[in-house]
């Protein structure tokens, strides 16, 4: 059975001897070309450089490194969602500040989507790590400006020691390809949202992207308390009403989620309030770490992903 990986220019089919036989001779006629390919894994590449993709039979999987990196893709597609590495500044010694940095970001992240075909409006999630959480406003306001404001995704930000010194912000987002449609979902049961960003995200096909959530009260907008204990308990709050919301009948449907704590040292106290949160049902998949600064100084941030 034939995998299809769709590029840019109109079909062609090539048959797996001659996807092998065309990239030895390094064809231009490759090039933005729709590639077939039978059998084992082959690799095409453009001779502009532009685009590599991956294609492997009976899988729906497709990765493509434009401006290819040793260790990973920066785009990878699978049943119609894609995801995209984290992407820094391309120059910062000449983009030296989080405004300037931010928009190179935003820039690269257009260019990716638009290799699929796609633009911001298609952004499910977003995940944002700054240097400095104090420096979020300035970030704001170049993703306020660069936002699709009838499709904002959900969004976590978090402050983080980057890979280099000279990097101030990283952006890393998820996208559903067409005809994935996509719906916003909102209650006044949980907090509202801080940032330019929704409180879930819901896919035609079911599945829910929630928000990073912290202790904030829907009722004050102010945290539920000063100790682990109460906010985490509020977080969980805030996750269910949002997860209820999307049209989950409960936790038990939540596939994965991030935890982001202050501190390491709550990291039992909190286990024990999700162990309870769970009550014995089925456990998602889970990263948790610590995070340098949580937004409004919280203690506790958690995000999930559902299947509703």
């Amino acid at each position: 059975m034939a995998f299809v990986v769709s590029v840019s220019r109109p079909v062609a089919r090539w048959s797996a001897a001659r996807l092998l036989q065309a990239q030895k001779a390094q064809l231009p006629s490759l090039a933005g070309s729709s590639l077939h390919s039978l059998g084992a894994m082959r690799r095409c590449a453009s001779r502009r450089g532009q685009r590599v993709v991956y294609a492997s039979a009976g899988r729906d999987i497709e990765r493509s490194a434009l401006n290819a990196l040793p260790l990973f893709n920066q785009l990878v597609v699978h049943n119609g969602t894609v995801y995209i590495s984290g992407q820094v500044t391309a120059d910062a010694t000449k983009q030296t500040t989080v405004a300037d940095q931010t928009k190179s970001v935003l820039d690269k992240i257009d260019n990716l989507l638009a290799s699929v075909n796609i633009d911001k409006s298609r952004i499910l999630s977003a995940s944002i790590w700054l240097s400095d959480i104090s420096t979020v406003a300035e970030m704001n306001k170049e993703w306020e400006q660069w936002l699709d404001v009838q499709n904002k995704p959900v969004r976590a930000t978090v402050e983080a020691k980057l890979v280099r010194p000279e990097l101030l912000v990283e952006i890393q987002v998820t996208a559903a390809l067409p005809p994935r449609r996509s719906e916003i979902v909102a209650t006044d049961l949980a907090a509202a949202a801080v940032g330019p960003y929704n409180q879930g995200i819901r896919t035609a096909d079911g599945m829910l992207f929630i928000s990073g959530c912290i202790g904030l009260s829907p009722k004050t907008g102010d945290f539920a308390g000063t100790t682990i204990e109460e906010q985490t308990k509020q977080v969980l709050a805030n996750l269910d009403a949002i997860l209820k919301a999307g049209g989950a009948k409960g936790p038990e449907q939540i596939i994965k989620t991030t935890i982001l704590l202050d501190d390491m040292a709550d990291f039992a106290t909190v286990n024990t309030l999700y162990s309870e949160y769970f009550k014995g049902s089925r456990v998602p998949a889970r990263a948790c770490f610590a995070a340098k600064t949580l937004p409004k100084n919280a203690l506790v941030e958690i995000e999930a992903i559902a299947e509703v």
